[in-house]
C-alpha cells in the first residue's frame, strides 16, 4: 500500500475520529444556525444544472464537479456560467456537480464519474499519490497562483493572534481541506497540541463561507478559511466579513487547481486545455472570471504543491 494511501485511510480517519468523535458542538447544530435562508440541495442527487448540447456535440455530458469550498447557494450563482461556457466551447452539455464533502469529490473523479473538477490543493495532493489526479489549469488571482489560510476571529472579541484562540470555540472548513483543516493542525503540532487539548469546542462547517459566518454569528471564536474566499466574501457579500478580523496568516501553497480524472484522453485534454488558457479573452468568459476574481487560468505544476505534501507528511509523522 502507498504512502498516501496509509495516510489518508489512517491517520485521516484516526486522526480526525479522535479529535471529533465528541464535539461540544454538533455539525448538525452548528449548520442549521450558518444560513437564514438555506438551499435545500440533496447530496445523493449530484446534478444541480444541466446545459443542452448543440445537435454537433457528443452525446454525453461533461460531468463538471466543484468541490464545497463555498456554499452551495455561491456555487451555483458563481459557477454556472463559466461552467456552462466551457460546455459551449466543448460542444458538449455540461453535467453541474456538488457533494458535501471533498473526499467524496475526490472519490467521484477516482471512480470517472466526474471528468474534471475544481478542488482544493490538499485532495489534489492526496488523488495525485492514489490514482494519478491531474492538473489541467490552475486560476491566477490578484496576479498569483498562491493562496494562504487566513485565521480569522470575531472583530469584538479581543482575540488577536492564534495565541489567543486557545480554550476558544473553533470551526474547520473540510476533513481534507488544506486552509481549513490541514494548516491549523500543523500550527497545533508544532506546539505540541491537538483541537482537542489547544480549543475548548470544534466542529466543521463544510465550506468557508459557512465558517466565516461561524464567526460573523457567534457560533465560533475563531476559523481557519481559505484567503481567496475570505477576499471573494469580503467584495461580494461584506456582510458575512465586517464583523471578522484577520488575526494570522499562513506561508503561501499552491492554489487549488481544476483537475481531470487521468484516464481522459488526451485530445480532449488538450482541447480543455486552450479552452481554459483562452477563456478570458471571451467577452463572456472575461465577465464570469471577473465576478470570480479570477484573472486567467495557466498551466499548473505539481511541484507548486510540495508545500502541501510537506505539511501532510509531516502531521502524518505526529501520529507514527
Amino acid at each position: 500500500m502507498s504512502f498516501s494511501k496509509c495516510f489518508y485511510c489512517g491517520f485521516m480517519v484516526l486522526f480526525i475520529w479522535s479529535f471529533f468523535a465528541s464535539p461540544a458542538v454538533s455539525e448538525t447544530d452548528a449548520l442549521k444556525v450558518l444560513e437564514k435562508d438555506p438551499v435545500k440541495i440533496d447530496f445523493n442527487d449530484v446534478i444541480e444544472k444541466r446545459s443542452e448540447p448543440s445537435q454537433n456535440s457528443s452525446p454525453s455530458d461533461l460531468k463538471i464537479a466543484v468541490s464545497a469550498m463555498i456554499s452551495p447557494k455561491y456555487t451555483f450563482k458563481y459557477y454556472v456560467g463559466l461552467l456552462n461556457l466551457i460546455g459551449k466551447c466543448m460542444d458538449m452539455g455540461v453535467t453541474f456537480v456538488q457533494k458535501k464533502t471533498y473526499l467524496e469529490v475526490n472519490n467521484m473523479l477516482e471512480r470517472c464519474e466526474v471528468d474534471l473538477a475544481f478542488i482544493c490543493s490538499g485532495p489534489y495532493v492526496t488523488g495525485k499519490a492514489e490514482y494519478g489526479m491531474e492538473i489541467i489549469a490552475v486560476p491566477m488571482c490578484h496576479g498569483e497562483k498562491v493562496y494562504y489560510s487566513y485565521f480569522i476571529a470575531a472583530k469584538e472579541g479581543g482575540i488577536r493572534c492564534f495565541e489567543d484562540l486557545r480554550g476558544k470555540r473553533f470551526a474547520f472548513t473540510d476533513p481534507l481541506s488544506n486552509t481549513g483543516f490541514m494548516v491549523p493542525a500543523y500550527y497545533l503540532a508544532q506546539r505540541s497540541e491537538t483541537p482537542e487539548t489547544y480549543f475548548d469546542k470544534t466542529f466543521f462547517t463544510y465550506s468557508h463561507d459557512n465558517s466565516i459566518c461561524a464567526v460573523s454569528n457567534g457560533l465560533a471564536d475563531g476559523a481557519a478559511v481559505d484567503s481567496l474566499i475570505y477576499e471573494f466574501m469580503a467584495a461580494t457579500n461584506p456582510e458575512l466579513t465586517e464583523k471578522t478580523v484577520v488575526v494570522e496568516k499562513s506561508p503561501p501553497y499552491g492554489i487549488p487547481p481544476v483537475v481531470v480524472t487521468p484516464s481522459m484522453t488526451l485530445e480532449i485534454k488538450e482541447k480543455l486545455k486552450r479552452i481554459f488558457f483562452t477563456i478570458h479573452e471571451i467577452p463572456e468568459g472575461k465577465t464570469y472570471l471577473k465576478n470570480l476574481q479570477i484573472d486567467c487560468f495557466v498551466e499548473g505544476k505539481d511541484e507548486d504543491y510540495d508545500t502541501v505534501r510537506e505539511l501532510q507528511h509531516f502531521l502524518a509523522s505526529r501520529q507514527k
